[in-house]
């Protein structure tokens, strides 16, 4: 699964649940939908995904392993206590390869967290958890997980699946 090609895919399914909803409310057809308001659904998205994009295209420059990691805000007093369990694996992962992978941390509260959300459309609520990881290399992702500790044999597994 490429990144980018799954964020294209989100942006492109919202573009036309906007357009049809906006079809629907406003009683006209979809096309007359984007004469009328193409240039505001156009600007919306953008603004929208914009800091996706931008951590999308970060991620995907990155030329090594990179664990991403969306998280509930340390900030935040109910701490979630799988985030914190997580974290000491992530950090060993830091320590094992160091400068071999990059650590990719974005809060959930960041509206590039949404990419959340983009990782997991269509998934049932169930399993939209926190945190989320993942393992990506070169705009590929190798695995993901959410609402768990992940071992860090387990993440060292993967890593090494992607250098393969």
């Amino acid at each position: 699964m490429n990144l980018q090609k799954i964020l294209k895919t989100h942006k492109q399914s919202f573009r036309s649940g906007l357009i049809e909803s906006l079809a629907n409310q406003h009683n006209i057809s979809p096309d007359e939908v984007i004469k009328q308001f193409g240039n505001s659904i156009d600007e919306l998205i953008n603004t929208r995904y914009s800091p996706l994009t931008l951590a999308v295209d970060t991620i995907c420059a990155i030329n090594k392993p990179v664990i991403l990691n969306i998280m509930q805000d340390r900030q935040r007093e109910d701490t979630c206590s799988i985030c914190q369990a997580n974290e000491s694996n992530i950090r060993a992962l830091s320590e094992i390869y160091g400068d071999s992978i990059q650590i990719f941390e974005i809060s959930e509260d960041n509206p590039s967290g949404s990419l959340y959300h983009v990782l997991f459309q269509g998934a049932p609520e169930e399993d939209k958890k926190l945190p989320l990881t993942a393992v990506i290399y070169n705009g590929n992702i190798i695995r993901v997980w959410a609402g768990k500790a992940i071992d860090k044999a387990v993440y060292v597994s993967m890593i090494k699946k992607a250098l393969r």
